[in-house]
């Protein structure tokens, strides 16, 4: 009973996962979740790699052992999503590594591929939950005719402040700012939190700062967005499959557990 017991759950916390990535299918920049299996037989190693990672498995989510020598978790698959046209200048999408870092309501550094931001009431780039993309990136009210480059510059022309070449006397474009993108060593060590954002844990290493399109980071491209990489029928395919074995399992249980009952009454 207890192999199977060990298997019922495995597949539950599958279920579930597959279930929240068919739920985000829609969602900006979503990243599919897997599962995550690791077995020791040393429990002095368990409690050791529960620590190593601060209470959260490589992969992003909480340690737990569905027995003594099992852990399962959720990791997550970094792949690249598919880039989607809003036609509104301060969307961007990432094609390639690399996140955007942003300020959290808490004050920490968190990292994501959402790339909807909007300039607040300060001029402030910030996401749809008002948090600052950092660093500060600040628009003057009277920038227009915005663009941004691959490699993350900001331009525009500043209304009133006419910047003209000498050579021409047409007026130039200022450069506004530029966006950063950010890696990791081991992104698969990165800790989920919600809202597609991640925080960086021992198991990911310090976030490494980078320009679009440079040293293996990838490019930005304005007015657009990441799609969430589920694959939809994929995914419905794994999760009926994996339905048709939970079930299967549970009648082994039931099974299992009538015939212990019928052992015990017939000792007794």
């Amino acid at each position: 009973m207890k192999v199977s017991t060990e298997y019922f759950e495995t597949l539950q916390r599958h279920i579930d996962i597959i279930a929240n990535n068919i739920a985000n299918i829609n969602t900006t920049a979503f990243k599919e979740g897997l599962l995550a299996i690791e077995e020791t037989y040393d429990l002095r190693e368990r409690s050791n790699t529960i620590a190593e990672y601060g209470g959260v498995m490589p992969g992003g989510d909480n340690v737990w052992a569905a027995d003594r020598n099992m852990y399962l978790g959720r990791r997550v698959d970094f792949s690249q999503g598919s880039l989607v046209e809003t036609g509104i200048t301060w969307d961007m999408a990432i094609q390639g590594k690399g996140f955007f870092q942003i300020r959290t309501p808490d004050g920490k550094l968190g990292y994501t591929r959402v790339g909807s931001f909007r300039p607040d009431g300060k001029g402030n780039l910030v996401n749809n939950e008002g948090m600052l993309l950092y660093p500060q990136i600040n628009i003057p009210a009277n920038a227009t005719e915005i663009s941004i480059n691959s490699d993350g510059t900001i331009l525009g022309f500043l209304l009133d402040e006419r910047e003209t070449n000498p050579s021409d006397g047409e007026q130039e474009l200022i450069e506004l700012g530029q966006i950063r993108l950010y890696d990791f060593n081991n992104p698969d060590g990165l800790e989920q939190i919600g809202q597609n954002i991640y925080l960086p844990t021992a198991a990911s290493g310090e976030a490494v700062a980078g320009i679009p399109g440079e040293n293996g980071y990838g490019e930005i491209k304005a007015g657009m967005l990441e799609k969430s990489n589920t694959d939809l029928v994929r995914a419905i395919a794994n999760l009926i499959e994996a339905q048709r074995a939970y079930q299967f399992d549970l009648r082994i249980i039931k099974t299992q557990d009538e015939m212990l009952q019928q052992a015990i009454m017939m000792r007794g």
